[in-house]
């Protein structure tokens, strides 16, 4: 069963156990192994995917402390819907997917949208296994990212609560699937500064932090202290939903193209990338509206919100255009 308490006490204790590790150590821990994983390396995609079961299996249940997860095995088309929605990442995604991911796994029983993790091999080089969620293959963007922002909220009901409008036609399979590309792109090519204390690669003058102080914390001028310990999905302290006017107000000024985007840095530069490519590409939006007794009380649009243009030559040059 699902003991969120117990979960998020174990992240922070894995999160302090693996900062205090040097960089050799961190590499040599038993999940951070390709050898844990087993089996070799294919640059085709449809053989990355693997059954889940072993020890990838007990990481992931270990990690969530969740005993309901199972192999989702494809059908025929979720498996199209796969090979389709890879062929419309941007070249330098499909580039990171190809070359750094090591396994793949979909997972039926997840809460959450997926997870994309480093690992190494026994020369130190520096893979990537990703754990997606498919019934991602079968919501709407719409009606997932909803689902995800209301999930930051306490005390939500049918005539208060927040809605997201993006204007996708395609699954919420797509933005998953961009989202968890650039983190494989981030923790390959070092983009934000670090993701593990041991692993930091880059100077002060990153452009992340012009908008982070650290990996979680944004500078003082985008921070909202309603906002700092809240957690999405089953994680984390709930903002009452009465206060949904005072989070959207808070978003429309900082570089955050959504509430997810605001918890740490890589989901900052997952979530910048994907919105940029899905407005350019597809002429999507990311519209969040505060529903008070029914009626619209306050609205954020990404699209308006100029601050995310401090990331608009990265993403370019991710994307290519």
């Amino acid at each position: 069963m699902k003991k969120s308490t117990l979960l998020l006490s174990a992240l922070f204790l894995i999160t302090a156990f693996c900062s205090a590790l040097t960089k050799e150590e961190f590499q040599k821990l038993p999940y951070k192994q390709t050898s844990w994983y087993g089996g070799t390396f294919s640059s085709e995609l449809l053989e990355k995917i693997r059954t889940f079961e072993g020890n990838p299996s007990e990481f992931l249940k270990e990690l969530d402390n969740y005993d309901g997860y199972q192999n989702h095995k494809l059908t025929e088309e979720e498996k199209k819907l796969f090979l389709e929605y890879f062929s419309y990442l941007p070249q330098k995604l499909q580039q990171a997917v190809t070359e750094n991911v090591y396994a793949i796994y979909f997972v039926d029983g997840m809460w959450y949208g997926a997870l994309t993790d480093i690992i190494f091999d026994e020369n130190g080089k520096a893979w990537c296994t990703m754990f997606l969620n498919p019934d991602t293959f079968h919501y709407s963007l719409d009606d997932w990212l909803t689902y995800r922002d209301n999930s930051v909220f306490k005390n939500v009901d049918k005539k208060n609560k927040v809605e997201v409008k993006t204007g996708d036609t395609h699954t919420a399979f797509l933005h998953l699937f961009l989202h968890e590309s650039v983190h494989v792109y981030d923790y390959i090519n070092h983009i934000t500064p670090y993701y593990n204390e041991a692993m930091k690669t880059q100077s002060a003058d990153n452009l992340f932090y012009s908008v982070w102080q650290n990996m979680n914390e944004p500078l003082k001028k985008y921070q909202n202290k309603k906002f700092e310990k809240t957690a999405f999905y089953e994680y984390g302290t709930k903002i009452p939903i009465k206060n949904g006017k005072e989070i959207i107000d808070y978003l429309a000024k900082t570089p955050f193209c959504t509430l997810y985007a605001a918890t740490n840095w890589m989901d900052d530069f997952a979530e910048a990338v994907t919105f940029y490519y899905l407005q350019r590409r597809f002429g999507n939006n990311y519209e969040l509206t505060y529903i008070k007794d029914e009626k619209a009380n306050a609205v954020y649009s990404y699209r308006e919100n100029q601050n995310v243009k401090i990331y608009d030559s990265l993403c370019k040059e991710i994307c290519g255009f």
